[in-house]
């Protein structure tokens, strides 16, 4: 074979050749795979609870094999919601998204979410109507702000009482049309043996379903409007109070015993069962209770009753929707973009399909009636027969101020604690505070002096005196000689050469943990809601939490009772039951794995056990006290039928149990195995001597794990200080005021209330109380070794 000689031009020349061919080959590759064009990613989170994220997945596949240069990113989980309003904060905002519980109005009232009013004026999917037209009543306007349309609605809600037909039928009840043949139908119920209605006390929203439907029957669209714009006088007026004075007489005299620590799944589950003959809900409950519905259970829907009086239209409903909310990137394109797909799903087409993927009703009319299950149509009868239709405002419509009275009266005005009166009275007062505040931001209601100033005097005097006692210490060491200067000499040394390990640890540590508490520390000082520009405001936060806030110090209050409780009850429980298998009690391995059970669950897991435990109806604890009391005849036990240990004013007693199964265990654990690292001589010594047991232990065995308590005691004094998990799961992640912790109330002033400043105060405040606290538990053991 002969071989081609190339001249250096030539080689020059094919290699410039191959290189044009390998990137044309290449474009046309990228062109070819990007549809001719760019393809766009539009990010849109979404709220993965009652209908997960799967129907929009789909949704999303389906339009994209339309529009190839469009891919969409639809993910989600049951906390997005802060992880949303964190990407807010950092300036990245997704295309739209879905979920609740971020600071909607601030937004749309900022103009970083868009108002869709002009796009609702387009065409629709189908480009058969405008699309604002192609929506149910009242459904634009759960998220209208200032005349904004900020939210889309998909899903909807329909709020309802659900009745047991076959329960109605076996004694001729008929459904209720007004709130007097509702009263009268309800002690019908009551004379039959059965409880009226089963209601959710630990969420208030469904209590409240009463009053919000009341309310508006006697002051129609305008007067709803106004009330929750927070309209003086509102609150106090005779349609308001006659409102709470329904929800009052429904809950105090009808509602299902131990409502006030029901969860909304308990209260359903105990009216499919049988236990009461209705319950209110919304159309949810359908499809949560999907699987749990027997065949034969014959579900009836009947709409709020009516005042004689009353100004709406007979066939108005109260609605709810999960909406859509579409950022202002900066980028038109993109946003018109999420505008046509947003079109797409809110299609007929689309519509039909959530109602029969997802058993529920949908924003979008125009979806035949035989496309929802038989056990939806009578609620689609409802929707599709409205003349009339109110959204419930979002808890994120709601001013702080009010929506925390209402979380901590509801229970009260169900419970006859307070009268209708009083509680239209204390409304109106925090839509008063609510109206002051913004008027002038800065003013501070000096209601808690002596209590801010003792608490600050006492960390004061805990900083000060530790800080003598450790420079007092410096002072007594005395004058090193030669041989200690040799040894510091080399202790210099080991001191750099440990600077030399530990550094790249310090940074990282510095970089994901100091510098973002120095930030938070900053922020304390701000007035800011994540969204917009700070304001410096000084020490106003820390001077409103510490002088103003009532919360503030009921949470400072159970933290407390959380320190102090576990400190008396599960040191002494734990130690007791270390001695006891240290000594030799039968099944050493057994009993150590049973109390360290509970703390392999995790805080999330165990507390959501126990609440399924504390349950009025059904659940194990009262179950259990029922059992045993009817087994020895004691009428004290048989009566925890129904407790509602979940209630405000039993949550905190309810706890003890909770922190004994859970800190017990480890603490036992800690304890045993620093009782097996004593040396075995010193016992045989003691017997050799006489010593008994008892008198071991405490000469003997206390003195030499002392170290280890002295640690147990500071992990359950920062536990009882950073309670959170268990509370916030017990109350629904709504407790009211008097339930509150320190952390909770952190939590819900960050992503609840969206207050960034006060939160970090707070969170300032809880580390120098945790570092207080433990600082004087440990001198103070060590004082006592130091006497002794």
């Amino acid at each position: 074979m002969r071989l081609v000689h190339f001249s250096t031009k030539e080689r020059k020349v094919i290699k410039q050749t191959n290189r044009f061919y390998f990137s044309l080959t290449a474009l046309i590759f990228f062109v070819v795979a990007n549809g001719l064009g760019a393809i766009t990613q539009l990010d849109i989170p979404i709220r993965a609870a009652g209908y997960g994220t799967a129907f929009y997945e789909e949704t999303a596949r389906l339009y994209e094999k339309t529009h190839p240069d469009i891919k969409i990113n639809i993910y989600g989980s049951p906390r997005i919601d802060d992880q949303i309003s964190v990407q807010i904060m950092d300036g990245k905002l997704p295309d739209a998204a879905s979920a609740p519980y971020v600071l909607w109005p601030q937004l749309i009232k900022s103009g970083q979410v868009l108002d869709l009013t002009p796009y609702l004026k387009q065409k629709n999917w189908e480009g058969d109507e405008v699309w604002e037209n192609t929506f149910f009543p009242g459904t634009l306007d759960v998220w209208k702000v200032d005349n904004r349309v900020g939210g889309l609605p998909v899903s909807m809600a329909c709020w309802s009482i659900f009745y047991n037909k076959a329960l109605f039928r076996e004694h001729h009840w008929e459904p209720a049309k007004t709130w007097d043949e509702f009263y009268v139908l309800c002690d019908k119920i009551k004379a039959a043996g059965v409880a009226p209605i089963s209601i959710p006390g630990v969420s208030w929203l469904y209590a409240d379903a009463f009053f919000r439907f009341a309310y508006y029957n006697l002051v129609g669209a305008q007067g709803w409007k106004e009330m929750l714009a927070l309209k003086p006088g509102a609150r106090t007026a005779t349609p308001y109070i006659r409102a709470a004075e329904v929800e009052q007489i429904v809950i105090s005299r009808y509602a299902m015993r131990g409502w006030q620590g029901e969860t909304h799944t308990g209260a359903e589950q105990s009216f499919l069962l049988g236990r009461s003959a209705m319950t209110v809900s919304g159309s949810w409950l359908v499809n949560e209770m999907e699987g749990k519905l027997s065949n034969t259970f014959e579900l009836g829907v009947m709409n709020f009753p009516l005042f004689k009086d009353g100004v709406t239209d007979p066939s108005a409903v109260h609605i709810g929707s999960d909406c859509f909310f579409v950022f202002n990137t900066g980028n038109p394109d993109r946003v018109q973009k999420t505008i046509e797909f947003l079109k797409f799903l809110t299609s007929k087409g689309r519509a039909t399909a959530f109602v029969r993927e997802m058993n529920s009703p949908v924003s979008v009319k125009g979806v035949a009636l035989s496309s929802y299950s038989q056990r939806m149509q009578e609620t689609a009868k409802l929707i599709l027969n409205a003349k009339e239709a109110f959204a419930m405002p979002s808890t994120m419509m709601l001013s702080a101020e009010v929506r925390q009275v209402i979380v901590d009266l509801n229970s009260k005005l169900g419970s006859q604690i307070i009268t209708p009166e009083q509680y239209g009275a204390s409304l109106e007062a925090a839509a008063s505070i609510d109206r002051n505040v913004k008027a002038n931001p800065t003013h501070i209601e000096y209601r808690h002096t002596s209590l801010g100033v003792l608490l600050i005097t006492v960390v004061g005097i805990i900083v000060s005196g530790l800080l003598m006692l450790t420079v007092s210490k410096k002072f007594k060491q005395t004058t090193q000689n030669e041989t200690q200067k040799q040894d510091a000499y080399f202790n210099a040394l080991n001191t750099k050469a440990g600077l030399f390990f530990i550094g790249p640890a310090f940074l990282v540590y510095a970089i994901f943990l100091l510098i973002p508490a120095l930030i938070s520390f900053s922020w304390s000082f701000t007035r800011w809601s994540g969204v917009g520009s700070k304001t410096f405001v000084g020490l106003f936060n820390f001077k409103w939490l510490l002088f103003e806030s009532d919360t503030f110090w009921l949470a400072l209050k159970n933290n407390g009772f959380l320190m102090v409780v576990p400190f008396v009850v599960v040191v002494p429980l734990a130690l007791g039951c270390a001695a006891l298998l240290h000594y030799g009690v039968c099944g050493k391995s057994f009993f150590r794995t049973v109390f360290l059970f509970p703390n392999l669950l995790g805080g999330i897991a165990a507390s959501l056990l126990w609440l399924t435990a504390y349950q009025p109806h059904g659940g194990l604890v009262n179950a259990s006290l029922v059992a045993l009391g009817k087994l020895i005849h004691s009428k004290t036990l048989t009566d925890f039928d129904g407790f509602p240990w979940l209630a405000p004013q039993y949550l905190y007693t309810s706890l003890i149990p909770i922190y004994i199964w859970m800190a017990c265990g480890f603490n036992l654990i800690l304890y045993l195995a620093a009782m097996e690292g004593i040396d075995g001589q010193l016992y045989e010594a003691a017997e050799l001597e006489g010593v008994s047991k008892t008198k071991q232990f405490f000469s003997i065995t206390l003195p030499l794990i002392k170290e280890v308590i002295i640690i147990s005691i500071i992990f359950l004094v920062i536990g009882g200080l950073n309670a959170f998990e268990m509370v916030w799961l017990l109350t629904s992640q709504s407790p009211g005021a008097s339930s509150h912790t320190l952390g909770t109330f952190l939590v819900s002033s960050m992503f609840n209330d969206f207050e960034v400043g006060r939160a970090s105060a707070l969170a300032v405040i809880l580390f120098i109380l945790v570092a207080s606290v433990s600082a004087l538990v440990m001198r103070g053991f060590k004082r006592g070794d130091n006497d002794a």
